[in-house]
């Protein structure tokens, strides 16, 4: 298994994307089945949270988000909006990452089934290194975007806390219940508890919708016939 998620940025600093109801519209708009079946060889799931499901604090019951374009609609119009509703989205160039092979790919699919679901997009790329990824940072690539982590060790902390435990240009809010819980589990040392606020920050963060998590992959490794009992690295460090 490789400790790694991909995901869209939702920039909350940008109307009307403040609102949850548009937040979780973008969740329902997003076909995120069909890009892990479509695009990652077999080698992926489906992500339910921002968190691979390999590490302690996962849970099965935060709120899922199964593509549904008439309910993305609805969510739109109790929101306000009138349809289609225009949303910029990035994606990067120049680039494969193990847990987003093909982000042309990707965006491509996603783009039609936003627009299926009552969004008009407007696309922007940018090549991965430097422009992409500092656009992301500092909340200027656009309305959603692209991205994805390949977690440096195997611990909850530097999947949602690394996101999600302070204030961020890239997500553009401020939670401070969410925040509170990533510190409070981040310091705790009785190991059950912390599974447990790592479950209970897991559920707030899928309620609140920051950004829609979409895939876990497995990279492949190719290797001569006469290498035997190789293990691979979790976080992707192979030589």
């Amino acid at each position: 298994p490789s400790f790694n998620v991909a995901y869209v940025t939702i920039n909350q600093k940008r109307a009307p994307f403040n609102k949850l109801a548009v937040r979780q519209a973008i969740a329902y708009g997003l076909d995120r089945a069909g890009v892990v079946n479509s695009f990652y060889a077999g080698r992926a799931q489906v992500a339910q949270e921002f968190m691979p499901p390999q590490l302690f604090g996962w849970t099965n019951k935060v709120p899922k988000y199964p593509y549904n374009p008439d309910k993305a609609k609805s969510l739109l119009r109790s929101a306000g909006l009138s349809l289609p509703v225009p949303i910029e989205f990035w994606y990067p160039t120049g680039v494969s990452r193990p847990y987003m092979p093909r982000p042309d790919l990707n965006f491509q699919a996603f783009s039609a089934s936003l627009e299926k679901s009552g969004f008009k997009v407007t696309s922007k790329s940018a090549p991965w290194r430097p422009d992409y990824v500092k656009n992301v940072n500092q909340g200027t690539a656009g309305d959603i975007n692209l991205i994805g982590w390949t977690g440096d060790f195997g611990d909850p902390d530097n999947f949602v806390g690394t996101f999600f435990q302070s204030q961020s240009p890239q997500w553009g809010f401020n939670n401070a219940a969410i925040f509170r819980i990533l510190t409070k589990a981040e310091g705790e040392v009785n190991f059950k508890k912390r599974v447990k606020l790592y479950q209970q920050a897991n559920i707030m963060i899928m309620k609140f919708l920051p950004g829609v998590p979409y895939a876990h992959s497995k990279p492949a490794l190719g290797f001569q016939r006469n290498v035997h009992g190789y293990v691979p690295s979790p976080v992707g460090t192979d030589p």
